[in-house]
Order: C-alpha cells, then sequence, then structure tokens
C-alpha cells in the first residue's frame, strides 16, 4: 500500500464508518481507485465513493458531520458533501442504460458492488477499495489492463457503446490521457454503434471533447474517434487534412481555448458555425472562438504591422485574449512579425482599454449637448482617435473636439 492510498483510507474512514454502523457497504470507487494505482498525488484525487444505501440514506448518515450537502444529481443516486474541507461524492449501486433515442440514461439502482462496477465504462475504472478496511475489489482485471495498458470494457464492448455511447468519447480521452492502447474488440464496437452517438446530449459531447483537447496528447485520441467514425458525429470535418490538423494538436500550448482554435481554424466557415451551434457553447465561449478565429484571418492577411493595426487587432480579439491568439498563430506559423510589434506597443501605451480619458459630463460641458446619441457620438468619435492615433491626455482630447467641432 502507497502512502497516499493510506492517507486517503484514513481520511475517509470515520465517513466510511458511518455506513458501516448503520448496517450499509461502502467503497472507494472508479478514478480514485485508478489513479491510486498510476501512483497520483493526494491532491489530484477525486473523492468518489458507491454504497448500497439510498440516496435518502446517505443524506441521513452524512448530516451530522456534513459541512454541506448538494443534491443536483440525486435522480441518479448521487449525493455530494463537504465534510472536513473534503468533498465527497456518494453514489448508490446502479445500473444505467440509454433507451433507443433517449439523451438520458434510466437509472435502476441495486445492492451488489461488482453488478455496480460492471456497468462501468471500462476496467482500468472498474476497481474498487472498501472502506475502511482496504480491500481491494477488482473482478474485472483492471489493474491487470493498468498494467498493460490497454483499454478494456467490462463487459461485452458494444453493449456497454450501445448503453451509453458517450463511453466511445470517453475511451478517445483515457487514449490521449494516459497513452492506453484500445483493445481490438473496443475499436470494432465503436464502430459499429459509433451512429448512436447522435442520441447523447451536445453538453455531454462538448465537455468530453474539451477533457479530450487538454489531454498531453489531444491527436491520440481525436485520431481514435476519427478512425471509429465517431468524430463527425461531434464536429463535421469534410475535407480537414487529417494528419495536419493532429501535428498542430500536439504542437499547440496546453490551453483549452487554444486547441478548440486549432480545431475550428482547420473546418471550413459553414462547418465551423455548425459545430459551434451543434455543442451549445456558451455565448461566452462563442464569443471568445469567434474572436480567436477572426484574429488569425487579420494574421493569416497581413504581413506589417502599423500601431494602428495593432490596436484595432487588440480591440476586435481582446487584451487578455491576444496572448491566446498569438499561441494559435504560431501552431500556423503566422503572426510572429505581429506578436514583436505587439510586444514593442505594448511596452509603450496601455493596450488594455482604448475608452477615452474624458468622461460623458465632461463632453457635455464641452460640446454644450444634452445627455443624448449626441454624448455618445462624441465618445465614439475620441474613442476612434485613441485606436488611430494612441493615448491622450484629457486636455488632449478637449483640443481634439474643439478641432471637429470646429470643422
Amino acid at each position: 500500500m502507497s502512502s497516499t492510498e493510506a492517507k486517503v483510507l484514513q481520511e475517509v474512514a470515520p465517513v466510511a464508518q458511518r455506513f458501516v454502523d448503520a448496517g450499509f457497504s461502502i467503497y472507494l470507487v472508479g478514478g480514485i481507485v485508478r489513479d491510486l494505482q498510476l501512483g497520483a498525488g493526494l491532491e489530484d484525487l477525486d473523492f468518489d465513493l458507491t454504497t448500497d444505501a439510498r440516496p435518502d440514506d446517505i443524506k441521513r448518515i452524512l448530516s451530522p458531520v456534513a459541512d454541506a450537502i448538494w443534491t443536483q444529481g440525486e435522480r441518479f443516486g448521487t449525493i455530494g458533501a463537504q465534510i472536513a474541507g473534503r468533498e465527497y461524492e456518494i453514489t448508490t449501486h446502479r445500473a444505467e442504460w440509454y433507451a433507443h433515442e433517449s439523451r438520458k440514461p434510466d437509472v435502476e439502482f441495486g445492492d451488489d458492488v461488482v453488478a455496480d462496477l460492471s456497468r462501468r465504462d471500462f476496467t482500468v475504472n472498474a476497481m474498487a477499495i472498501q472502506v475502511p478496511d482496504g480491500e481491494l475489489i477488482d473482478p474485472f482485471d483492471g489493474r491487470v489492463a493498468l498494467g498493460d495498458g490497454v483499454l478494456v470494457t467490462p463487459i461485452e464492448p458494444e453493449v456497454s457503446f450501445k448503453d451509453d455511447p458517450l463511453r466511445i468519447l470517453r475511451a478517445g480521452r483515457f487514449i490521449a490521457r494516459h497513452g492506453f492502447t484500445p483493445s481490438a474488440p473496443l475499436v470494432a464496437a465503436a464502430t459499429a454503434v459509433a451512429e448512436r452517438m447522435s442520441i447523447v446530449s451536445a453538453e455531454r459531447v462538448r465537455d468530453e471533447l474539451d477533457k479530450i483537447l487538454i489531454a498531453p496528447t489531444p491527436s491520440s485520441g481525436v485520431r481514435f474517434l476519427i478512425d471509429v467514425g465517431a468524430f463527425d458525429a461531434v464536429l463535421p470535418l469534410g475535407d480537414v487534412d487529417t494528419d495536419a490538423l493532429m501535428s498542430a494538436l500536439d504542437g499547440a500550448v496546453s490551453d483549452l481555448h487554444v486547441r478548440r482554435g486549432v480545431v475550428f481554424a482547420s473546418l471550413s466557415a459553414d462547418n465551423r458555425l455548425t459545430a459551434i451551434q451543434n455543442l451549445r457553447y456558451s455565448n461566452a465561449d462563442q464569443r471568445h472562438l469567434r474572436q480567436l478565429m477572426d484574429g488569425l484571418e487579420q494574421l493569416r492577411r497581413r504581413t506589417s504591422w502599423s500601431a494602428e493595426d495593432l490596436r484595432r487587432l487588440v480591440d476586435r480579439v481582446g487584451y487578455d485574449n491576444v496572448e491566446q491568439l498569438f499561441d494559435l498563430a504560431a501552431v500556423f506559423d503566422v503572426g510572429v512579425a505581429a506578436r514583436a510589434a505587439f510586444d514593442t506597443l505594448d511596452n509603450s501605451e496601455d493596450l488594455r482599454s482604448f475608452d477615452p480619458v474624458l468622461g460623458g459630463n465632461a463632453v457635455m460641458t464641452e460640446l454644450g449637448i444634452e445627455p443624448g446619441p449626441a454624448v455618445g457620438n462624441a465618445m465614439n468619435v475620441l474613442r476612434e482617435r485613441r485606436l488611430v492615433a494612441g493615448p491622450a491626455t484629457a486636455d488632449e482630447e478637449l483640443e481634439f473636439l474643439r478641432a471637429q467641432r470646429g470643422h
């Protein structure tokens, strides 16, 4: 037993003992068990447990010792709690599957931990540690699969993928994150079931894709999904050069927005719009993507950059997004001159805002106007002046307004 595992068992013991005293069994399960086998540190672990206790029992057992309890997942048997600064998710043993054309799993609670483990995605995640005593429960040889670096399902892979088609994307994530090799039966089953990805909600697909993109080698996960025919259900690639896309993904810095940008920049404009809409990104994420795409297009078109050009680029993309834009551009070997010019300009003037120094009241006083559209027009004139000519003092802006009024 590793020192980390000993610390985990020591920390979880008081919680586990409450379940045992109430007549229930409880187990650490899934990712925490896998990651302990892989030697992860305590700070990298999520404390997920499974039990034969039903959700009402879980709440009753935890209430006396929990600082907070949340029940958003209660319908699916999951109760969250914070105890002594640690967050726990405790889920009733269950079996779940998708009815034909359903986007959400049907859930049936169970009493047997082995049956619960059998419905998990892969054998490396189908291990449990009984607490508080620390016995490893590994009915599907997950530890062997970990050692061999092979991705296998606990039950027949086609049945598993039909039960939850999102598991095909999860396979891509574990391939990208841990370097697992998918077994031949798993690849065949994923290929056979790929079209069933259409029943999975866009939000779940999007979140899983994001996890693939931030993995150490995203290309291996994406390549798997392309090979089994599942990626087109996520993003319509069209005639994209997939080898170039794989190289670009692995060459990009480990930043979600940059790697998203790599994928979307590789799509045609029509496919890009369709994908953004289909994956239901938040308004903020959609805006961010469009800013990066717009900025990348400008960097591809221009070879020389004036100070005004750079200010307008920053204004369109947003100062906080400029570094991501240049990291994205570097993947496609563009923007080198712009980045150097930007660094010089950024050291000589404040590019975080192009708003006028003058406020609306000063403008109204100077121009002798009442609140209304004319004030906004004057502020826009001053902002345009800032983009063209650079920073100005309040006096310089007043002088500019006077000169404009004289015309």
